[in-house]
């Protein structure tokens, strides 16, 4: 689990990312009662029937679904969204419903801007809702390019498509697995556990021994999101890195991929995010997600849902 988010005190909890809103209490306080302000003016001068929610954040229900489901905490659910500025600035449209809905995590670490869980939280699926957040709420004094200015106060359109069991997603990247083999007729590959599949290029040394419970694996690696061409992440000469095999807390697909290898071995993991990065957190929009991180946030820059693809030369086994 990423440590992104901390709780500020405030007459309410709310969460925003650490490098991104560090103000002091009393400028916290500060940045509230301005915020508090725009909106009742923008809701007034507008004439919105606008609900006013105890944590800050406005909202209308366009469309109602009495007969949806309630979302809850730890649901994972699939939405459509469009990002504005107060003054009507388009930050990110996603609403074209022939695509899949961008999923994520009903949770406070959940996704990031934490309002979409606020807004969540009062919703059904099948519904959509008009929010207009302050920038406490969504992306506080983080600023991208010309994209989101700093201190921004949004209005979010969000449509709350469904609802997915684990089951189902497990189910849905491992299709993407196999669906990706088969388009690039990728053979070899094996399934050594649930959701990781693994293809041996080269066996390495013979004459050393092979990897088991408590050996300690160097390797260099390329690390890809599924169907990317660029390395997600990648060793270097400096960085190799080492997992031990068996050990609690590891990631399963570097645990399953790299057992039974040798020295000298060339492998290829394909593995669905259960088994990787599953408490990454959903960014919006995805653009920002890189330029966080590069600005040092605790965050992982595999996405969230999404398989990857492992390819390590084994180094070494100890």
């Amino acid at each position: 689990m990423n440590q992104m988010f901390k709780y500020l005190a405030a007459p309410f909890v709310f969460l925003s990312l650490t490098g991104c809103l560090q103000e002091s209490e009393s400028e916290l306080d500060q940045v509230i009662a301005r915020d508090d302000a725009i909106l009742e003016r923008y809701i007034e001068s507008n004439q919105l029937a606008a609900t006013k929610t105890q944590v800050g954040f406005y909202y209308e229900k366009v469309n109602q679904n009495a007969e949806g489901a309630e979302i809850v905490n730890d649901d994972f659910v699939g939405v459509y969204f469009e990002i504005r500025s107060l003054d009507g600035q388009l930050i990110k449209s996603y609403m074209d419903e022939t695509k899949e809905p961008i999923i994520f995590k009903q949770s406070m670490d959940g996704i990031w801007p934490v309002v979409f869980a606020y807004a969540a939280g009062l919703s059904r699926v099948g519904e959509e809702l008009m929010v207009y957040s302050p920038s406490y709420l969504a992306f506080g004094n983080y600023g991208y390019q010309q994209l989101i200015l700093a201190n921004s106060n949004l209005t979010i359109r969000l449509k709350f498509a469904r609802k997915y069991t684990l089951d189902e997603l497990k189910e849905r990247e491992e299709q993407l697995i196999l669906d990706y083999i088969a388009e690039n007729e990728l053979e070899g590959f094996e399934e050594i556990s649930d959701g990781i599949y693994r293809r041996i290029l080269e066996s390495g040394d013979a004459e050393k021994t092979a990897s088991s419970n408590s050996s300690n694996v160097s390797f260099d690696f390329e690390l890809f999101q599924l169907g990317e061409t660029e390395a997600t992440f990648e060793s270097t000469p400096n960085s190799r890195p080492s997992v031990t095999i068996g050990a609690a807390g590891g990631l399963p697909f570097l645990d399953h991929g790299l057992r039974g290898v040798r020295e000298g071995a060339e492998i290829e993991v394909l593995a669905y995010s259960f088994a990787a990065y599953d408490g990454s957190i959903q960014i919006i929009p995805s653009e920002i997600r890189e330029d966080l991180y590069l600005k040092g946030e605790q965050i992982d820059l595999v996405r969230p849902f999404t398989p990857v693809f492992l390819k390590a030369t084994v180094a070494s086994v100890l």
